[in-house]
């Protein structure tokens, strides 16, 4: 079990501990007091649009680094996020060096980061992360996993393409049964006419294939 202290709430902490040592200190507990409310409205008004704003720069900094394949760059860039390490989500830059791994080939790595990153992501976010770590999953043969995971991303986003079309793949690649290719067939159907130029070949193709195991 990992135990974490969080920045916030050592804050609280040593906010309060003063206040009951400075107890019979009128004076200093008045300046303490004072000090602590500065803070604290610091904290909540200031700090999380700071943090927003800090991420929001973040991500599309990492994702140029990301598309110019400037993999030292970025890695330099999230060693530099001091502000969002210690005040902001903790998914954001675990799912930023997960991309990192992913596009330098280390799919393993990127299992694990995108597995980290699922445990503290927010609901709303949860299914792309879901998405991307069936993907890595696909890529590193953890075939029954990736298949879980896109079953649950489609109870939740029963018309997501990506979804669709990767399910579908995924049981014509396999020793599917003939529930399984039916089942295929239908998932890669559907993905069909939501998938864009470059998708379309490669989906017409796996279902193609099905179709003919079908007949087979």
């Amino acid at each position: 079990m990992r135990i974490e202290l969080h920045p916030r709430w050592l804050l609280v902490f040593v906010s309060v501990v003063p206040m009951v040592l400075l107890q019979g200190h009128r004076t200093a507990l008045i300046v303490w007091g004072g000090t602590v409310f500065a803070l604290l409205t610091m904290a909540l008004l200031w700090l999380p649009r700071r943090v927003a704003a800090a991420q929001r720069t973040f991500q599309r900094d990492a994702l140029a680094r990301l598309s110019a394949h400037d993999d030292a760059g970025l890695r330099a860039l999230i060693d530099g996020q001091t502000l969002l390490r210690l005040f902001g989500r903790r998914h954001v830059l675990e799912e930023m060096r997960a991309l990192a791994a992913s596009a330098a080939g280390r799919h393993d790595e990127a299992v694990k980061l995108y597995r980290a990153a699922l445990e503290s992501a927010p609901a709303d976010e949860r299914v792309r992360l879901e998405v991307n770590l069936a993907g890595e999953e696909l890529a590193t043969g953890q075939l029954a996993e990736a298949e879980g995971r896109y079953r649950t991303v489609l109870k939740r986003r029963p018309d997501l393409p990506i979804a669709l079309s990767n399910l579908g793949r995924l049981l014509v690649r396999r020793e599917a049964t003939r529930d399984e290719l039916d089942e295929a067939i239908g998932l890669l159907q559907r993905a069909l006419p939501m998938a864009d130029a470059r998708d379309q070949a490669a989906l017409e193709q796996a279902l193609a294939d099905a179709r003919a195991r079908v007949g087979a």
